[in-house]
């Protein structure tokens, strides 16, 4: 798998349950508008704010009514809980969904790589499927927990035909590019945004995972196309800017503000405690400052 993969939202029903409908429109429209792949029931899907059965129906229902390949999806199955995350991870393998998205156990911090590498392992052993493809989830930001390169070699060595990738959403330059130099020969490093795409690239990244695909898809799937082209600056530093609006609120309620509006359908505001949605200050903000995005010129 490379190129541009959505970290896809989830879209909710009064009640607080997924909204399957929703979903399907949304994850066709992504793949219309250029997206290589979908990764389902991440951080931008609000997984860790779904039950287990919740996110077990929500895939089932994206799989059996989408239309889109299992080859191109991705899902979320990482839970602090090590049960958990086998219990997900063979539901989505029995769906054909083999790429497996997996944060580490987040609730403690301060652990060793020791113990981080015992959860990957029983994981892993506890799957028991040769299929899986397992993509490590750095993201510390939230998780608390970095994964260093001494623990994604130590995986490597002793489960190189499941270890298939990894997600850094660091949003630290640097140590992208020392996974991609450390790693990308050997397995798929995506960049967890679109921010620094071609540089990602050039490094030895496959591609990016990124929620702003959920707004400006078909911009990102451009620049992700044109990368070697003379427009490619350009277009990097105006998606740049497109992610910046995003990121001066909270992104995942800014994110489903802006596909409510694209789509005319108001319960796309619907976020899971405990988010909440834009106030109606930061919708007024919110849309002056997508007012004055720069408009490209034509190539």
């Amino acid at each position: 798998m490379k190129g541009v993969i959505a970290a896809v939202l989830t879209p909710l029903r009064d009640d607080g349950t997924p909204h399957i409908g929703l979903m399907l429109e949304h994850c066709r429209w992504l793949i219309g508008s250029g997206c290589d792949g979908l990764a389902i029931l991440g951080t931008t899907g609000e997984a860790n704010s779904l039950s287990l059965s919740e996110r077990e129906r929500f895939l089932e229902g994206v799989v059996r009514g989408a239309g889109i390949p299992v080859e191109r999806i991705i899902a979320g199955t990482g839970c602090c809980s090590v049960a958990d995350s086998v219990r997900l991870s063979r539901h989505a393998l029995s769906l054909g969904v083999v790429r497996l998205l997996v944060l580490p156990p987040f609730y403690y911090k301060k652990v060793s790589n020791d113990g981080l590498f015992e959860a990957y392992g029983r994981l892993i052993e506890g799957v028991a499927d040769a299929r899986t493809r397992l993509y490590l989830y750095n993201i510390p930001q939230m998780t608390g927990i970095a994964l260093d390169a001494a623990l994604i070699c130590s995986l490597i060595d002793k489960y190189d035909e499941i270890i298939a990738g990894i997600k850094d959403s660091s949003g630290d330059w640097p140590s992208l590019k020392n996974l991609c130099a450390l790693f990308g020969r050997r397995m798929d490093v995506f960049a967890g945004s679109e921010r620094d795409l071609i540089d990602a690239v050039d490094a030895g990244a496959c591609g990016c995972i990124t929620a702003t695909a959920n707004a400006f898809a078909s911009t990102i799937a451009d620049l992700y196309a044109r990368r070697r082209t003379r427009m490619a600056a350009l277009l990097q530093r105006d998606a740049g800017e497109r992610r910046a609006l995003f990121e001066a609120f909270p992104t995942i309620a800014a994110l489903k503000e802006y596909t409510a509006s694209r789509t005319g359908d108001a319960r796309w505001r619907q976020v899971l405690p405990p988010l909440t949605p834009l106030s109606s200050l930061e919708r007024s903000a919110f849309y002056d400052r997508l007012a004055g995005l720069r408009r490209l010129p034509e190539a």
